[in-house]
């Protein structure tokens, strides 16, 4: 992956038409799984969808405009609440696109210098640490790679 707004605008539009593909027909498969410890579709779509709490839209928005200078990252939640498990696969779908969305915005918004320059104290929960993290950084690890991993495991 190359930096810069192209490459992240492309893996964006590459992570929404996998998405739309995979989550395409699968309205009755939500909730299955072949295995306990397997996530099922919604535990995936929450998981993405809030993982940092609130979105990766909300974070990187928030990063490029100076109101959040740090936030906590916790693995291996998938996020979904009581009302969470009443949605339908069409509602989450729907959350999970304005997320891209949202960071769609920032990105086509930014450059080159505000993605290197812009940066957040990450604070991994679970080693225990805090580092600091440019956007770039984060639209590369925890966005594309991230979610093409979970992509790859609602396809597998």
């Amino acid at each position: 992956m190359t930096n810069g707004p192209t490459s992240h605008l492309d893996n964006i539009n590459n992570i929404r038409v996998r998405t739309l593909a995979l989550l395409d027909g699968m309205d009755e498969l939500i909730d299955k799984t072949t295995d306990p410890e397997e996530w099922s579709i919604r535990d995936i779509i929450y998981h993405l969808s809030d993982t940092p709490v609130g979105g990766l839209g909300l974070l990187f928005r928030g990063m490029v405009s100076g109101d959040i200078s740090e936030f906590d990252l916790i693995p291996d939640l998938t996020n979904v609440t009581q009302s969470r498990k009443a949605t339908t696969l069409d509602q989450a779908r729907h959350e999970l696109l304005g997320i891209l969305d949202q960071i769609e915005q920032v990105v086509s918004r930014g450059s080159s210098d505000v993605f290197e320059g812009t940066t957040v104290t990450t604070h991994l929960k679970s080693r225990n640490i805090d580092e600091t993290r440019t956007l770039e950084t984060l639209l590369r690890g925890l966005f594309a790679r991230h979610w093409l991993s979970h992509l790859d495991q609602l396809e597998a």
